[in-house]
Parts: structure tokens; C-alpha cells; sequence
């Protein structure tokens, strides 16, 4: 009991000391490159959003059709791995 809890300390050790060594030989400083901005993106930067036309009397007079909520209809097998009967 005692010989085992010894190797896994031993073991845990040389793991943290491995990573230690692999971890201070790494000295290369990753650069992040600057993001390039296409400029066709910048014509939707002066994009607004009229609200006003949600309180438009046509837009209030707009109904909805069919069932709510949505019926799913016929629909496939639960499982689709199971055997066809």
C-alpha cells in the first residue's frame, strides 16, 4: 500500500517536472496577426433600423394562418437503426 502510494508520488512528480522542462524550453513568443477588414463589410456600417414600422397600422392588421403550434405531421422512426417491420 505504502510502495504504491510512493510510485504514483513519484510518478506525479516526474510528470509536473516533464511538463515543467518542456514548458521553459518553449521561449518563442506567438505573434497574433492583425485582422484584415474587407472593405465590402463597411458598407454595412452606417446601417440603421427603422422601428416605426412595427407600429404601421398594415403591419398591425397582419394575421397568421394555420395551426399554432405547428403540427408536426407524419414524421420518421425514432430509432433509425432499428429493423424495418
Amino acid at each position: 500500500m505504502l510502495q504504491s502510494k510512493v510510485m504514483l508520488g513519484f510518478i506525479i512528480f516526474m510528470g509536473l517536472a516533464a511538463g515543467y522542462l518542456y514548458y521553459s524550453q518553449t521561449s518563442e513568443i506567438l505573434t497574433v496577426e492583425p485582422v484584415v477588414l474587407d472593405a465590402s463589410l463597411q458598407a454595412f456600417a452606417d446601417i440603421t433600423v427603422d422601428s416605426e414600422i412595427l407600429s404601421d397600422e398594415r403591419y398591425k392588421s397582419l394575421e397568421i394562418f394555420g395551426e399554432i403550434p405547428i403540427n408536426p405531421g407524419i414524421t420518421g422512426k425514432r430509432n433509425i437503426f432499428s429493423p424495418i417491420q
